[in-house]
């Protein structure tokens, strides 16, 4: 009879604990943490909007440069090359990912008009901005002193490019 009641009891508990579950499971309040992003609009380019888009883009490509140089030299000053690594692998190139995939699709949208256009360079100089990181990484990785003074020269050069552009 103890045994009963004992199931029976168990069976309450285990009964409570669902529904529990359940009912936390579908609470979700406006309040919750979750972000979510909106997608920006593809512009349709043309001689009106070029400018302002160049420049939008050119500040982009420079935030995102800025971004990643300054996380290599925190994490060289600091000595923790996997500072750097953590830092591009799981903040820089997420975000980085995000603006290159709308970029990409601005570029699709508008390659008839972006073909003859001097903004095109900006659009293969954001794209490049990935091997950049992870030229960055193998520098501070293997501790390279003889390949940085040509990656910081190309890095100059191409930031120079960019800000040619809007200038």
């Amino acid at each position: 009879m103890l045994s009963n009641k004992y199931l029976a009891e168990s069976k309450h508990i285990f009964l409570i604990f669902l529904i529990s579950i359940m009912l936390v499971a579908c609470n979700k309040s406006s309040d919750d943490s979750v972000v979510t992003e909106v997608e920006q609009e593809v512009p349709t380019l043309s001689d009106n909007n070029i400018k302002d888009f160049t420049i939008k883009m050119a500040k982009d490509y420079n935030a995102s440069l800025d971004s990643l140089l300054a996380g290599f030299n925190a994490a060289q000053k600091d000595g923790d090359e996997y500072q750097f690594v953590t830092f591009r692998n799981s903040k820089w190139t997420p975000n980085y990912i995000k603006k290159k995939d709308y970029y990409q699709n601005v570029l699709a949208h508008n390659s008839s008009y972006l073909a003859k256009s001097p903004t095109k360079i900006l659009f293969d100089q954001f794209e490049y901005l990935i091997y950049t990181g992870i030229e960055l990484k193998n520098l501070i990785l293997d501790k390279g002193d003889v390949k940085s003074q040509d990656l910081f020269a190309a890095i100059r050069k191409d930031k120079a490019l960019v800000n040619e552009l809007i200038e």
